[in-house]
């Protein structure tokens, strides 16, 4: 950190020219390049303004692609520089204004992590939640090889609506870990606006579900308890892998280190575990020691 250091935005004209850069190497960076195709697509077909804002240190993004997006109570970050001391990032998060949020949720590569808990440690930041992550890729060329799921007679794979947020969001695992407001916006937003796909029933009842998150990962895979055991989660896990290819992006998941199930079903599927990843609420405030 030097006295000098301070967040520049970048505006989201120049947010394509960021994302490209995280084309080489592939798929070494494509975290960030599928977080910022996000959020373009967001700002590019939403009809309301969506209070987004991403930053680096001192306008310098183009050197090695540091960068910060936040999204209300949400803060992701990323850094292709070759530093294994995350020195810049750790300069860009310095300047973050940690205490002005009720509630940060972060999500970041477990190489991160040392840099994270430097800045909890500097800012006394209170960890509301820590939890690590296998972090699952499948390439679209995978993808569009698997064999489409076989789903019984009767059933269908149909996109969610906002009629169907209510029921997803009080079945959510994680509805306890974040504030009701945050959550449920969260929800209603993907539902919204990224891919996601529902598994029905013969009586019209979702059985089974599975979104795409802010960062294109498969995300809150959920399948009813009275209808587990038929397979029905890893069908919508396939079939939304390969709508995912058909629009030629790849698929990825965070699976809970923890939640053998679901790991279970994504190595049977062909996801193949690269690195972890971090989930991470943090509250700004200072701790009593």
């Amino acid at each position: 950190m030097t006295d000098c250091d301070q967040l520049v935005e970048i505006p989201p004209k120049d947010w394509i020219e960021l994302k490209h850069l995280f084309e080489r190497d592939w798929p070494e960076h494509e975290f960030a390049y599928y977080l910022l195709g996000n959020y373009i697509c967001w700002k590019s077909k939403h009809h309301e303004p969506i209070d987004v804002k991403c930053y680096s240190l001192n306008g310098n993004w183009r050197v090695d692609g540091t960068f910060a997006l936040q999204d209300g109570f949400e803060i992701y970050f990323y850094s292709a520089a070759q530093d294994v001391n995350c020195t810049t990032l750790k300069r860009l998060l310095s300047q973050i204004k940690w205490e002005s949020y009720h509630e940060i949720s972060m999500d970041y590569l477990e190489k991160y992590h040392p840099a994270v808990e430097q800045i909890i440690g500097d800012r006394g930041l209170t960890v509301a939640s820590s939890n690590l992550a296998n972090y699952y890729f499948m390439s679209k060329e995978q993808a569009l090889a698997l064999p489409s799921p076989a789903i019984p007679a009767g059933f269908v794979f149909e996109r969610l609506q906002w009629k169907d947020l209510d029921y997803i969001y009080a079945k959510w695992p994680l509805r306890n870990h974040i504030s009701y407001e945050a959550g449920y916006g969260l929800l209603k937003r993907l539902i919204q606006l990224n891919a996601n796909v529902g598994l029905f029933n013969d009586k019209g009842v979702l059985v089974s579900w599975c979104l795409t998150d802010q960062t294109g990962a498969h995300s809150d895979l959920q399948t009813m308890p009275e209808h587990c055991r038929h397979g029905y989660g890893r069908m919508v896990v396939v079939e939304l892998a390969k709508r995912l290819a058909c629009v030629g992006s790849d698929s990825k998941a965070y699976v809970l280190h923890d939640n053998h199930k679901s790991i279970k079903l994504f190595d049977s599927v062909g996801f193949a575990k690269i690195q972890n990843l971090r989930w991470v609420v943090v509250n700004p405030t200072v701790k009593n020691y």
